[in-house]
């Protein structure tokens, strides 16, 4: 009786088991590149001097840390860009919400509010699939030519945009 019971709970032990496995797999498996050759959100590119910034963007105010500086366009809720400290590179750009009197979107156009759809057409179906703790739902496009992700925040139910990502997965860690 002791076998038969120690046997079933190591079979449900082998299933949870596999079933993260699986899940963990989901997450870090490659997926097919998708190109993001000369992606930017508005006037700016991943690995972009950190001079064209306030060049295109004078509203931009700063921050200096350690890893490199932090731009925000009109607050630390909008529009964010980061840069490498030792290179001065644009590294990774957040577009979180719409601002008044800009259209800031992807160079195929796409940006807060953008169908979940549009996304697709845009981009393809090779994406990766996350739930995140600071954006929630999203969908990331990788190419490994150029080192980039790009990540868009998916509101399912209204079948929205809500956040755009993208960076260079080689130089910066995105903490999603």
């Amino acid at each position: 009786m002791l076998k038969k019971i120690l046997l079933i709970i190591g079979i449900l032990l082998t299933g949870l088991l596999v079933y993260m496995g699986v899940l963990w797999i989901k997450n870090v498996w490659p997926i097919e590149d998708t190109s993001l050759k000369n992606e930017g959100i508005g006037k700016l590119t991943i690995r972009m001097d950190e001079s064209h910034i306030r060049h295109y963007y004078p509203e931009f105010a700063i921050a200096n840390e350690d890893e490199g500086n932090i731009y925000y366009f009109d607050d630390k809720d909008s529009f964010i860009v980061t840069t490498d400290a030792k290179t001065k590179k644009i590294v990774c750009m957040e577009l979180r919400d719409k601002i008044d009197g800009q259209n800031f979107t992807t160079k195929k156009g796409l940006g807060i509010g953008s169908s979940f759809a549009d996304v697709k057409l845009e981009y393809g179906t090779n994406y990766r699939k996350k739930s995140t703790e600071i954006y929630g739902d999203m969908v990331e496009f990788q190419d490994s030519n150029t080192n980039q992700k790009i990540g868009f925040g998916i509101d399912y139910a209204n079948d929205t945009v809500t956040v755009v990502v993208l960076y260079d997965y080689d130089k910066y860690k995105f903490p999603y």
